[in-house]
């Protein structure tokens, strides 16, 4: 009987619900695994109170990183993810690159995270209609590892890094704003605008990689791994290459948040 082989390719593993990420990812030919933390965004923000803003995104990041790193190791030997059990054959990964990123909008050098509510949303575009604020996106990356398909991981190497891209933005009319705050869709997204979904409208021009303003960047992504000796390209998965590649949809899984 001959053995299945031995995965050497790592999973993405994303420490994100937001459906956002994963579609850059799946555009990218890379169907991540998902779970997303539970860090508390808001109590992390009002516990660093003297942090600039690119320090806060940065210590976001890390924090939702390090909390599914930890749920990773703590949910041995049950598997954190079904897609991460030894079913036996060989194919369960050896490796994974847990990506976790945060989001937070620079306005007169302050940092601007989710409103929440409609008041606060509306008070957000009272400030910001017509200006440039600056969207800072940080990335944790770290490299997984464990020796066989039911050890523990272990976590082998990261980076960290952020990125911030300049937004310049229309002046909603009231009516427009009225309607868009009734879909509450900026409610629970960075600076209550989502370039890729209602608010795009509003958007006149960006500065910057514009996957950054939708919540991850690439090509930051993509040297980060670099400097941890990972291939971009063997995190391809097969049918969302393909899938990426003649532009076909691919189905979205886990929840509908954002964080």
């Amino acid at each position: 009987m001959t053995a299945s082989p031995v995965p050497t390719a790592p999973r993405l593993l994303l420490a994100s619900a937001s459906p956002s990420r994963r579609r850059i990812l799946r555009s990218a030919g890379i169907d991540p695994l998902v779970h997303a933390s539970a860090v508390d965004e808001d109590a992390l923000e009002a516990a660093h109170p003297g942090a600039s803003v690119r320090e806060l995104v940065g210590i976001l990041a890390e924090a939702k990183a390090r909390a599914v790193a930890d749920a990773l190791t703590a949910t041995h030997p049950a598997p954190l993810l079904p897609e991460l059990a030894d079913r036996g054959d060989g194919q369960a990964p050896r490796s994974l690159v847990l990506v976790a990123c945060d989001s937070v909008l620079e306005l007169d050098g302050e940092a601007v995270g989710k409103p929440h509510t409609a008041d606060r949303t509306r008070a957000l575009w009272a400030r910001m209609a017509g200006t440039s604020p600056v969207l800072w996106s940080a990335h944790w990356a770290g490299l997984l590892t464990r020796e066989t398909a039911d050890a523990p991981w272990h976590l082998a190497d990261h980076r960290a890094s952020s990125a911030a891209t300049t937004v310049h933005l229309a002046s909603p009319t009231h009516a427009e704003l009225e309607a868009y705050i009734a879909t509450e869709e900026p409610f629970e997204v960075a600076g209550a605008l989502t370039i890729d979904g209602l608010g795009g409208a509003f958007v006149t021009g960006i500065e910057g990689d514009h996957h950054n303003v939708i919540g991850l960047s690439l090509p930051l992504l993509r040297r980060m791994l670099m400097e941890m000796g990972l291939r971009w390209t063997d995190l391809w998965t097969s049918g969302t290459a393909a899938a990426a590649m003649t532009g076909a949809a691919t189905p979205e899984a886990g929840g509908t948040a954002r964080p």
